[in-house]
């Protein structure tokens, strides 16, 4: 009986503490769905920032000179190193078997310039053809381009400087065999308007510039001074290579000695500038390259997701190309705990 009364005093005991409301542990109160935030406005400016990029310094003018035709290279009349000038001759060819083809095309052609006149004579006498007087006159004229090939030949069986400059490589010595268009020799322009500096570009820089934009140029081999350049050509398609847009600045050398090849680092300066939307940078969330995204403050109190394109950092601000165009504040403190269409209160 007394263990029947105890169970008995026990389970009035529990049901009364479960159903007695002060007894029920008290929960802890419920986040608020409201996100307290700071904003700051947009500033909106016409900037010009500079481009900063790395080059290799070259020549506008470059050629691999080459025969027109085949042959034994007879003469080299110059080395690596030399300067020459424009029209300048830089080798020859054997011209024995060329001077033979010569002739015997001449031959072909006196050849065939008499059997059209015997058979002109044999059709006035109605014993060849029509058809046979014309086959020797194609005859004639096939011969008679083949001696002004012969002759073409003959005039290319030498190598003269397409422009002054320099032969910076000898690639083929007298008494060597060399085929139609197999470089000879390495030539750049040497002159002090032929240097410039190749460097390549993202898409956003590249679109940024124009012919004639300045730029400083600094060389290693160089430190401590500044030379003036000039952009002189962009290019109209990517380098399938580096996937980049190359660019080529006319380069002052000041006097210098210069060479292809020297490493450069390069500021340009973009002569037209561009309206911005400057923000604080801590505003951006989830950037990727130039797409990021930022918080604004919507009419009904709550948090507006905006997709921006980044242009460029500009110390502790980002410079906005696009995106924000109608937008007075974004959300700077507090924008990474935000979701779109969250509740937002302005601190």
């Amino acid at each position: 009986m007394k263990y029947i009364s105890l169970a008995t005093i026990l389970a009035v005991l529990f049901s009364a503490c479960s159903s007695n409301p002060e007894a029920e542990p008290t929960s802890q109160s419920q986040p608020s769905s409201v996100v307290y935030v700071k904003t700051a406005a947009v500033e909106r400016s016409e900037l010009s920032p500079s481009i900063h990029a790395s080059g290799i310094v070259g020549t506008s003018n470059e050629a691999r000179v080459s025969f027109k035709t085949g042959g034994v290279i007879r003469r080299t009349l110059v080395d690596e190193g030399d300067l020459v000038k424009a029209g300048q001759l830089l080798a020859t060819l054997d011209l024995t078997e060329i001077d033979a083809q010569v002739r015997q095309a001449k031959e072909g052609l006196e050849k065939s310039k008499r059997d059209l006149e015997r058979a002109q004579n044999l059709y006035a006498d109605s014993i060849a053809t029509l058809e046979q007087v014309q086959n020797a006159t194609t005859a004639v004229e096939v011969a008679t381009q083949n001696v002004q090939i012969a002759e073409f030949n003959r005039q290319f069986s030498e190598i003269r400087a397409p422009f002054a400059g320099k032969i910076v490589a000898k690639l083929l010595n007298e008494g060597e065999v060399t085929g139609p268009g197999m470089p000879v020799f390495y030539l750049i322009g040497a002159g002090q308007q032929d240097w410039v500096v190749k460097v390549g570009l993202s898409d956003r820089d590249w679109a940024r510039l124009h012919e004639g934009d300045e730029a400083v140029v600094h060389l290693d081999a160089y430190p401590g001074e500044s030379f003036t350049a000039a952009v002189s050509k962009l290019a109209d398609v990517a380098n399938p290579m580096s996937g980049t847009f190359d660019a080529e600045l006319k380069l002052q050398p000041k006097g210098k000695r210069l060479a292809a090849g020297l490493v450069a680092s390069v500021e340009i300066q973009p002569r037209r500038n561009g309206t911005y939307a400057l923000v604080p940078i801590e505003s951006l969330v989830e950037s990727n390259g130039s797409k990021g995204f930022v918080y604004v403050p919507g009419p009904e109190g709550n948090a507006q997701k905006a997709p921006v394109t980044i242009a460029f950092l500009i110390g502790e601000k980002v410079a906005i190309s696009k995106g924000l165009d109608s937008v007075s504040r974004v959300v700077t403190a507090g924008a990474p705990y935000l979701r779109d269409g969250q509740a937002i209160e302005i601190q």
